[in-house]
């Protein structure tokens, strides 16, 4: 699945000033904006439309944006600090080194999506599509994956310390020098190879 760079694509500045000003008026279609570096803490953007935005280093945190747009969009290196992204669409989203401790992903929409190297510990990712995604070197410690499809995601040196892999879809991903120690995976589906399964079961509390 390609990905495109946020360089190639045109986006138009706007102030975060300037965005607030509009959505309170009632527009919610703000695709492909260039936020870069602003501030839009502890604000309600819930379904706004951020569709192929630059939104790189951005400070989201603490926001609602349920039910918002974030496809193909570059959230890479953005602080979504307990943001709440429940029912969101950031399917083939780029979030490599993205902060998203204790944020609620809940049934969002991830398909395809870069979160290599992210910080997501505590995160809520129950019910989430993962398919295809590169979740690689990414800190789940603690994470809430319950019912979540990771099918044929990259889960390459990913952390998932004490994470919660109750019913979850693992099957087709690459486990490799994946950290599973005290992850909790009940009634999962684990990968097909007989390596990437003994990894798991070793590594993994169940009842």
């Amino acid at each position: 699945m390609p990905y495109l760079d946020p360089h190639q694509f045109h986006t138009r500045m706007i102030d975060a000033s300037q965005l607030l000003k509009l959505y309170a008026s009632q527009r919610r279609d703000f695709s492909q904006i260039n936020l870069t570096q602003a501030s839009l803490e502890s604000l309600d953007l819930r379904d706004i439309n951020l569709w192929r935005a630059n939104l790189a280093e951005t400070n989201l945190g603490h926001s609602l944006m349920q039910r918002a747009n974030l496809s193909e969009s570059n959230l890479s290196g953005a602080t979504l600090w307990r943001t709440d992204l429940r029912f969101a669409n950031l399917a083939q989203a780029k979030c490599s080194r993205t902060f998203l401790i204790r944020a609620n992903l809940q049934q969002a929409n991830l398909r395809n999506s870069l979160f290599n190297n992210a910080e997501m510990r505590l995160v809520c990712l129950r019910g989430t599509d993962l398919e295809g995604a590169d979740l690689s070197r990414a800190n789940l410690s603690y994470a809430d994956l319950s019912f979540a499809n990771l099918k044929g995601t990259n889960l390459s040196g990913t952390i998932f310390t004490g994470a919660n892999l109750a019913y979850a879809n693992l099957s087709n991903t690459n486990l490799d020098k994946a950290i599973l120690e005290g992850a909790y995976l009940s009634k999962g589906i684990f990968p097909d190879t007989e390596i990437d399964r003994d990894q798991v079961i070793s590594n993994v509390s169940s009842d």
